[in-house]
């Protein structure tokens, strides 16, 4: 009898433990070798495996075989994958009041800070922000922030007049309203597509982070890198989920999925500037001229910034119809400021992450976050 009764449990068991298991179908458009992946994923798929005693397991189709940049966030909102890492620049009229943080690209340049202050300004202060994604069928839960951009062309670029009638490619926001204002053209093309604009003057410059010219061997077609204050992509959800799959999830799991996002997002971070300081150091050998941060540039620069803001809230409330823009701008940039004193304090990596960590994930309920 004790026997038979010992056998039946342990059944039971193995079935509740096969009943609670899950895949998820991650999709991402970048490749392999992309820091979202090779950092962010490689860190936070096997943390949350391990922590859910393998209740939760990923499924990683890259390379956009699943869904393109542009298509991802109503793919993932259809269920298409389970999760996803976004670009929100792709959809200002669906997501209009998270935009505005993409609108304030070039207000800092320190990337961990960005990656932070964005992270807790839209999961703690910006309610609409988080309805938005809702209405998209999708939960949000963090972002990653690239290494700061730059100029990359085949001319020198000391000044604002020097790109005035160049065709610049641009991630948008912030940069496209620049790239206007200094008498310039915007392009936007792909960054797989910048090796080929820049080699058959499609564009005359590339605006992208220095790592680029290692990554994407522009240093093959370009001659030289004007670093300076354009600050950084912060629009990076690092793994967004589709509201379906995400309440399926036991709330022990949704716990988890929070818990360890902060170590991806840092780990990804810290892998971008890692690429940009490796590239930066070997550009020379490469035979490009490095300008940094030219007084006159940096100048005119500081000048745009400073009216800039009055742009982007007029556009977030006469385009988009955002309300409290100006109120929801000035939290952020409260949070930016925080964040940004943090760094400065020299924290980094684990300690940073576990910052993050208190002072943003703890503070979500996984009982009601995202349901």
């Amino acid at each position: 009898m004790k026997k038979t009764i010992t056998a039946a449990l342990l059944g039971l068991a193995a079935s509740t433990v096969s009943a609670a298991a899950i895949e998820l179908t991650v999709s991402s458009w970048v490749a392999p070798s992309h820091p979202t992946i090779f950092a962010g994923y490689e860190t936070y798929f096997p943390a949350v495996a391990k922590a859910s005693g393998g209740d939760v397991t990923f499924n990683l189709v890259s390379g956009g075989a699943l869904l393109g940049g542009k298509e991802t966030l109503t793919g993932l909102g259809d269920g298409v994958a389970d999760a996803s890492v976004l670009a929100l620049t792709y959809n200002p009229a669906q997501l209009p009041t998270s935009q505005l943080v993409a609108e304030l690209a070039m207000l800092s340049g320190d990337s961990l800070a960005v990656a932070a202050a964005v992270t807790e300004f839209t999961l703690l202060n910006c309610a609409p922000c988080v309805d938005e994604f809702a209405k998209q069928n999708v939960v949000y839960t963090g972002s990653y922030a690239t290494a700061p951009y730059a100029l990359i062309s085949k001319e020198d670029v000391t000044q604002t007049g020097d790109v005035a009638g160049k065709r610049i490619r641009s991630p948008g926001g912030a940069w496209d309203r620049w790239i206007g204002e200094a008498g310039a053209t915007v392009v936007h093309t792909s960054s797989s597509e910048m090796y080929e604009a820049l080699d058959k003057g499609v564009i005359d410059i590339a605006m992208q982070p220095a790592a680029s010219l290692k990554t994407h061997s522009l240093w093959d077609v370009a001659d030289t890198i004007t670093l300076g204050s354009f600050g950084v992509y912060n629009s990076g959800p690092l793994l967004a989920f589709n509201k379906d799959a995400w309440m399926e999830l036991s709330a022990e799991n949704r716990r988890v999925l929070l818990d360890e996002m902060a170590d991806a997002i840092v780990a990804t971070t810290e892998a971008y500037v890692a690429q940009n300081e490796d590239a930066k150091a070997e550009a020379a050998d490469h035979g490009m001229k490095v300008l940094d941060k030219p007084e006159a540039l940096e100048t005119e620069i500081a000048a745009f910034n400073s009216q800039d803001i009055a742009s982007i809230v007029e556009k977030a409330q006469d385009v988009y119809g955002v309300e409290n823009a100006e109120a929801l701008i000035e939290s952020y940039q409260a949070s930016l400021a925080k964040w940004e004193e943090i760094t400065a304090s020299g924290l980094s990596g684990e300690a940073f992450a576990e910052r993050m960590k208190t002072e943003i994930f703890d503070k979500l309920s996984e009982n009601e976050y995202g349901l």
